[in-house]
């Protein structure tokens, strides 16, 4: 089989990685990280939840046998952090590997953190297996893990050497977690490519097949060319946050790992619609497209006994400082603009309208 080509480079600070997205990358992995990684040993590093047989196709690929770990949203934790790196000098890992970390969104933040703390830093790979992690987490170089406090308050900016997806490990997940992942791939739509959400919101329901992998793709396209442009978060990248401000905060007052990412954003996307509109930034024509779409791919219903917590987890969010609020808000489908000096009462309206969602 012919090398195959990445269907992106990310730039960073100090140089670029591949992003490799297609059918049968698993299966040429190994290729890859000799390609991106060098002479360097491979060590695979696989979350618990991952199918076995994907693993098995990466370790073998890889000719490295696989590190397990616990990989659940509440595993996504300094101590499992410890654990790993426990299991990795049990195995003979040294500063002369590179880390090929196989699984979703969790097991990526957590084993490549793992990986760039490990003996001050060790090169690694990301193998998303989730839709979601394809198209969100496994872009950026944004690593880390969560403090009982809040979610990803403990981490770091360091970029992969590679990112290798493959669509075929969605046949393996519940529709509940390929739904998720199209909320983060909606998103990239509201605020960045009109075209997208408009061929999303011509379908009957949730994309599947050459749909989904062909607007995945561009998710994916349009993710890589705004961290590109802004490695840090200092500008354009904040723009990704839509729907996690709110949408963090009703993971946390949840519970983690009661409901998907994915899910919790959607409802956050509608939170920031509300502000969006009562601002007269928003109109209100654009706002019901989103909304529609959100709930027609039927996000998990929120639990309104949890709801009263929200407001104060929203003020955990990162984009917060001690002198001013600060969400992504949409203009119109296709732009979003980051809005400072948020009030108090703008989240209260926005959580009071999750309310309604959750009382019907």
């Amino acid at each position: 089989m012919g090398r195959r080509d990445p269907i992106r480079e990310v730039q960073h600070s100090t140089g670029s990685y591949p992003v490799y997205f297609g059918r049968g990358a698993l299966e040429e992995l190994g290729g890859i990280v000799r390609a991106s990684a060098g002479p360097r040993r491979p060590v695979v590093l696989a979350g618990r939840g991952v199918p076995e047989n994907w693993v098995s196709v990466a370790a073998e690929s890889c000719e490295a046998e696989p590190i397990f770990f616990r990989d659940g949203e509440g595993d996504k934790t300094l101590g499992t952090v410890e654990a790993l790196i426990g299991a990795m000098l049990d195995r003979g890992v040294r500063r002369d590997s590179v880390a090929v970390v196989v699984g979703g969104g969790t097991a990526g933040d957590t084993g490549g953190f793992t990986a760039s703390v490990f003996m001050r830093g060790i090169p690694f790979i990301l193998v998303p297996t989730t839709l979601l992690s394809q198209v969100d987490s496994s872009i950026g170089g944004k690593l880390g893990v969560n403090h009982p406090l809040g979610k990803n308050m403990i981490g770091s900016f360091q970029a992969p050497v590679a990112v290798v997806s493959d669509p075929v490990t969605w046949s393996t997940l519940p529709e509940r977690e390929r739904r998720s992942g199209l909320y983060e791939v909606l998103k990239a739509g509201v605020i960045a490519d009109r075209d997208l959400f408009l061929r999303l919101n011509e379908l009957e329901t949730g994309p599947s097949g050459e749909e989904i992998e062909a607007a995945v793709a561009r998710s994916i396209e349009i993710k890589a060319g705004i961290v590109s442009r802004d490695e840090r978060e200092a500008g354009e990248r904040r723009l990704l946050n839509y729907g996690h401000t709110i949408g963090h905060a009703i993971e946390r007052s949840a519970g983690y790992g009661s409901m998907t990412h994915g899910d919790a954003v959607a409802w956050g996307m509608i939170a920031a619609n509300e502000i969006a509109v009562g601002r007269g930034i928003l109109d209100w024509t654009e706002r019901e497209l989103i909304d529609q779409l959100i709930l027609k791919w039927e996000p998990a219903r929120l639990d309104l006994s949890r709801l009263d917590t929200v407001a104060g987890a929203v003020e955990l969010d990162k984009k917060f400082t001690g002198s001013d609020r600060v969400m992504i808000l949409p203009e119109r489908i296709g732009r979003c603009a980051v809005v400072d000096r948020i009030t108090t009462g703008e989240i209260g309206t926005a959580i009071a309208l999750l309310q309604s969602y959750a009382e019907r």
